[in-house]
């Protein structure tokens, strides 16, 4: 949830985009979050139970973080055209340190945009 919504600062968004341990409606998933913002007590716990994660939980947890609009403009200008290698990815990565998220991997951007790609959500694709 915190994750999701640091990306994309949009409720929705993770609501539809993110797979949590239970069915939750989008009521619910804001009545958690204010919850995490504002009642110290849960607040203190949720902060408990994420320093507990075991590393490789909180790394399948960054893999499945939502992209963010500023990263997907920047696939965006990847040509729908283009045979892009991972190189190029990693050239984006080198390039906007700044904008992707840390745990981005060049595969992953690879595999987002030909997400993107193939729901012709591209510049240049009608």
């Amino acid at each position: 949830l915190t994750r999701g919504l640091f990306q994309t600062n949009d409720l929705t968004s993770v609501h539809l985009g993110v797979k949590f341990s239970c069915r939750f409606n989008l009521r619910e998933i804001q009545e958690r979050w204010y919850a995490l913002l504002y009642d110290p007590i849960i607040s203190k716990l949720a902060c408990q139970a994420m320093r507990q994660l075991h590393p490789e939980a909180i790394a399948a947890i960054q893999s499945k973080v939502l992209f963010s609009k500023a990263e997907e403009q920047l696939l965006n200008k990847v040509g729908s055209t283009s045979q892009p290698t991972l190189d190029t990815f990693q050239e984006l990565l080198h390039k906007h340190p700044h904008v992707f998220y840390p745990s981005r991997t060049a595969k992953a951007l690879q595999l987002h945009w030909q997400l993107m790609k193939q729901y012709y959500l591209l510049e240049d694709q009608t």
